[in-house]
């Protein structure tokens, strides 16, 4: 039976790689990459010849179809991103549940085997200070349509939340996050002002919602320039306007509650 190995990979340190994978990636008869250039450096700096082949989210179906062909071929293939796990806000899952589908309707000839490392969810909430028993997961904010709605989704939410945002966009998250904050608090205060039911619409009951507590967002984790922000929003924000230096790179938000 052929395996397809789903492998975490550095965020930002080459050296956050664990044993077992450099030594799966060294087995294997292929690599599937994010991005070919990326995967290269990581295997070159551990002397690792195996060949690799580019398997990104603009992938056509027929290469998935390729990639299956191998497995069934008796070939072992080990999946990995640029950084982090697979399936993590990446496409991997695809041919994941693809492959779960031909083993359940064909019997199961591709075992899909997890080698598990490191994911900027995980590395953040590991720092932030915020109770993280339980948290929610969102991903990255859509850019136009649905945006609204996602960004209520983290105020309705009881528990922590955390999300991916680019460097092109994390001024106007923060700022957004913000203002709505306001809002709440605002409604809030007028509900607990009025001591009466404040409605939407009618026939339908305001109910208060919580408050953010704390924000904090990890820049570059892991990396030569990883950059936590704590304390108020606001001077987070301040902050990172003020230096075009800290807008570079990837971020990860926790928003506590």
């Amino acid at each position: 039976m052929s395996i397809l190995y789903i492998i975490g990979t550095p965020i930002g340190n080459l050296e956050d790689i664990s044993l077992r994978a450099l030594r799966i990636l060294d087995e294997v008869d292929f690599v599937l990459c994010e991005d070919t250039r990326v995967t290269k450096k990581l295997l070159h700096h551990y002397k690792i010849n195996t060949p690799t082949i580019s398997f990104h989210q603009h992938s056509s179906l027929k290469k998935n179809d390729e990639i299956i062909s191998l497995l069934l071929r008796g070939k072992n293939l080990a999946l990995v991103t640029d950084a982090g796990t697979p399936g993590i806000s990446d496409p991997g899952g695809k041919i994941i549940a693809q492959i779960t589908e031909l083993n359940e309707r064909e019997g199961e000839s591709i075992k899909i085997e997890s080698v598990p490392g490191p994911s900027a969810v995980t590395a953040a909430l590991s720092i932030s200070g915020i109770p993280t028993d339980k948290f929610i997961f969102l991903g990255f904010p859509p850019h136009k349509k649905g945006r609204q709605t996602f960004l209520h989704k983290i105020f309705d939410s009881i528990f922590p939340v955390v999300i991916y945002e680019s460097k092109h966009r994390i001024i106007k998250f923060l700022e957004e996050i913000e203002e709505l904050n306001k809002e709440i608090i605002k409604l809030n205060k007028k509900i607990d002002e009025e001591k009466k039911n404040v409605y939407l619409k009618k026939g339908e009951k305001k109910i208060k919602k919580i408050p953010l507590t704390s924000v904090v967002v990890c820049r570059e984790l892991s990396k030569m320039h990883e950059t936590v922000y704590r304390g108020e929003l606001r001077d987070t924000i301040k902050r990172i306007k003020e230096n075009n230096e800290e807008q570079k790179g990837e971020f990860t938000i926790i928003i506590g509650k």
